[in-house]
């Protein structure tokens, strides 16, 4: 009874709300609830003190409306939001994604987060919307060789749990945040975007940044701040779109801080919206300085080496490459600098193999094909690294005309379980992947960055005189991969080319998802950014991000192309990377550990009164 005498409000004014919670009022209300005894009032005022996390007006928490939303209109909103983010990627509706759904698609996640307290609810509200975005967005797993189960039905569970522990941190917050939610909202987000793209389970597909494929003068400002500075910003964008619609129908019993703050954020969001499309229109107008020309051949198979076979593949490249050289010398145009291959063209060893490569394919050897044109080849092909274990690395390699393995690069950073396996050296999981699961074995993972460097001879200049063009080669998704991109600009790189093969996924939404996720490293870096696929999007990418040239999907097609090879000054993000992701993440723990702090120590002074 102490502790009820020092309660420090008069006990007249507590009052009940109409959904049945008792409560402390708010000071600028202008509604009223039924009023109660007044010990039931006083002891239901001190449980706002004993825990903090209750949605009320008080200290601890957001200016919400105590009612909150029900558990089931909570899971309606994050099933919403799941599938707005669905639409936002490019899939089968919507090839090049939907901007609209974009900077609303987070909104149903926001207004579900913010307005629940429980743990076990935050929990089941972030395991549906996990659910439901990767199997929504990441449909095209299900398509890998016949391990659907596995590459889409286990990465859907595991992102489940990853979401609901997610979400409830991202509730933890947001409950202490006060006026200050939306920026919290955006800036954790930030962080648990470039957390879930990141190290070896990295998978840096399904950003909301995505939803702009369309609309490249949104993506400019990536060569300041990396996607995940685009990605604060639409998170920003759709918190405060659902504190407006939040504060919009009760302004009666609004906070007077509150309303103040969201005019301020009002404000801010268009200035940031602003600024983007303003830098991105500058960008988009620039002329990107270019010291040389690399003339391309590439060749887009359309086979899957996996189904068809390496003579399908191989003998398709050929006759691509020799069609496309006959119109070449036809229309008197300049001898390529280089032949480019897409990923596994080659499915043998090419040094141990190389007299099967000089008459093979039977229609066309692949050797006197490049002694005939003297011209020299890039492409994907196994590399032996243990004959009596059978281990290789998946790697590019540069074939000289005369037939020599010049250089070589191993693919570094895997796609999990399927081209690296941990737990490999065990003799039980091993059995496991093999019997049950179907898979032999993975690669062996590279462990050096290597650049490439080559004459640009047809740019008129021959012998030494020609431009020396350093170029490297990310294979297949290390194109998504920004830290490792930056890397190779690092050491030097001018160009990229990545060879690919994403003819499994079946579907061209899929494939202009690995376009849309590879675009940002040539806004990022300033580089142009050459893709050769086996099935699709073989294109060249500006350094403005906006393709130069693009092969339709799906179709057996080979073009020569000169390429520009770009020159300019490092750019913020090659300098410092992903320093404002790294700013969010810090910001984010840091608030996080003063949070719980913060409320370790109310409850010990609730206890001790």
């Amino acid at each position: 009874m102490k502790a009820i005498e020092n309660v420090e409000r008069r006990l007249d004014d507590i009052k009940m709300s109409y959904g049945g919670r008792i409560e402390a009022p708010c000071k600028y209300t202008a509604c009223h609830g039924h009023t109660v005894s007044r010990l039931a009032k006083a002891v239901n005022g001190l449980s706002h003190l004993a825990y903090p996390g209750h949605r009320g007006y008080n200290r601890f928490g957001m200016n919400h409306f105590s009612e909150g939303f029900s558990f089931s209109r909570s899971l309606a909103l994050a099933a919403a939001s799941a599938l707005l983010c669905a639409l936002a990627q490019p899939n089968e509706l919507f090839l090049y994604g939907n901007w609209a759904s974009g900077i609303f698609c987070l909104v149903p996640l926001y207004l579900a987060l913010s307005n629940t307290t429980a743990f076990p609810r935050l929990a089941a509200i972030g395991a549906l919307f996990g659910a439901m975005h990767h199997a929504l967005t990441s449909y095209w797993l299900f398509f890998y060789r016949n391990f659907a189960f596995w590459t889409l039905g286990t990465t859907t569970i595991a992102y489940a749990v990853i979401y609901a522990v997610a979400a409830m941190y991202a509730g933890f917050l947001l409950q202490r945040s006060r006026h200050a939610a939306p920026i919290v909202f955006a800036l954790g987000w930030a962080f648990f975007e470039y957390s879930k793209s990141i190290g070896f389970l990295g998978y840096p597909w399904g950003l909301v940044p995505y939803s702009f494929t369309a609309l490249p003068v949104m993506l400019q400002t990536a060569d300041i701040w990396g996607v995940y500075g685009i990605s604060s910003a639409m998170a920003f964008w759709a918190a405060l779109i659902g504190e407006w619609l939040l504060h919009l129908p009760r302004r009666c019993s609004a906070d007077a801080g509150k309303a103040r703050a969201l005019k301020w954020y009002t404000a801010g969001a268009l200035a940031i919206a602003i600024f983007l499309i303003v830098y991105g229109d500058v960008s988009l107008n620039r002329t990107w300085p270019h010291q040389t020309y690399l003339r391309l051949l590439l060749c887009q198979q359309n086979t899957d080496p996996w189904i068809e076979g390496e003579q399908a593949a191989l003998a398709s490249n050929l006759k691509l490459a020799r069609k496309a050289l006959e119109k070449n010398r036809e229309e008197g145009g300049r001898t390529p600098d280089l032949i480019v291959f897409s990923e596994t063209s080659l499915r043998r060893p090419f040094v141990e193999y190389r007299s099967w490569f000089e008459k093979n394919p039977p229609t066309e050897p692949l050797i006197p094909f490049l002694e005939k044109e003297g011209i020299p080849l890039l492409t994907g092909l196994p590399i032996i690294i243990d004959w009596e274990k059978y281990t290789a690395s998946n790697s590019v390699g540069l074939i000289s005309p005369d037939g020599r393995l010049l250089k070589t690069y191993a693919k570094m950073h895997p796609v999990p379980f399927a081209e690296a396996i941990p737990f490999w050296e065990f003799a039980w999981f091993r059995s496991f992947m093999q019997n049950v699961i179907g898979l032999e074995s993975g690669w062996v993972m590279g462990t050096e960055r290597v650049v490439f460097d080559m004459r640009a001879h047809s740019s008129g200049s021959s012998g030494n005189d020609a431009s020396l063009v350093r170029f490297a080669t990310p294979i297949c998704f290390e194109d998504a991969f920004a830290d490792l991109c930056r890397a190779f600009v690092l050491d030097g790189a001018d160009l990229f080319i990545n060879l690919t093969n994403d003819s499994w996924s079946r579907t061209e939404s899929a494939q202009i998802q690995h376009y849309a996720v590879a675009r940002f490293r040539a806004i990022e870096l300033r580089r142009t950014l050459v893709r050769s696929t086996n099935s699709g999007v073989t294109c060249v990418i500006g350094a403005d991000g906006r393709s130069i040239m693009e092969l339709p999907q799906f179709s057996a097609s080979s073009v020569i192309v000169d390429v520009p090879v770009i020159w300019t000054p490092l750019t913020m993000y090659a300098r410092y990377g992903d320093w404002w992701a790294h700013l969010c993440a810090g910001f984010t723990i840091l608030l996080l550990a003063w949070s719980m702090i913060d409320v370790i120590f109310a409850r010990r002074r609730y206890y001790n009164e």
